[in-house]
């Protein structure tokens, strides 16, 4: 899947249903890839450079509070009731730090797991991070096991598969199924 498949999901997505928030006018320059690439001795996947150049870059994205009210504490329920949105890590200017792939792969890297770069997260999800490995493959990067699953794909088509879960467990809590019965 290309990139281009990304932006028309961008331009088109449900507004009434996703919050999403881009570095919008803040994009990093290739200077500032470069320089990330630099610090690390690595060479991210283009597509992934193009998107964090691009207005959405940084991205934030989640299903808003009115659809799905955020857990409070001690509630229960499936796993996947908690994973209400996904964070791409962009290198924009004053973009926060929960959003900045500079602080989370000095994170990552900090707690010795230095083989990886993280760039998509699950919110919700605090155990795994996806990652590009030193071969700008992908990994499914599990910090409780310290381990990493492939992913085929690039990162386009990890992106779009991730939001078409977001899709699916959004539908599923609209539909009552993360409810006791």
């Amino acid at each position: 899947m290309s990139l281009e498949k990304v932006y028309d999901y961008f331009r088109n997505y449900d507004k009434e249903t996703y919050l999403v928030v881009g570095c919008m006018g803040n994009e990093p320059t290739e200077q500032d890839i470069k320089a990330f690439e630099d610090q690390y001795k690595i060479t991210l996947p283009e597509d992934f450079k193009d998107f964090t150049m691009s207005p959405i870059g940084g991205l934030y994205m989640e299903v808003r509070e009115e659809l799905w009210p955020r857990a409070k504490q001690f509630d229960v329920g499936p796993f996947w009731s908690f994973c209400r949105g996904l964070i791409v890590y962009g290198i924009a200017k004053d973009i926060p730090d929960f959003l900045d792939i500079r602080e989370k792969t000095k994170e990552l890297h900090d707690e010795g797991f230095t083989d990886y770069i993280p760039f998509l997260s699950i919110v919700g999800n605090g155990n795994e991070v996806f990652c590009f490995d030193k071969d700008n493959k992908i990994v499914l990067f599990d910090y409780c096991e310290g381990e990493a699953e492939p992913i085929d794909g690039t990162f386009s088509d990890c992106l779009l598969k991730q939001i078409e879960e977001l899709e699916e467990r959004k539908n599923r809590k609209l539909r009552g199924e993360d409810k006791a019965k």
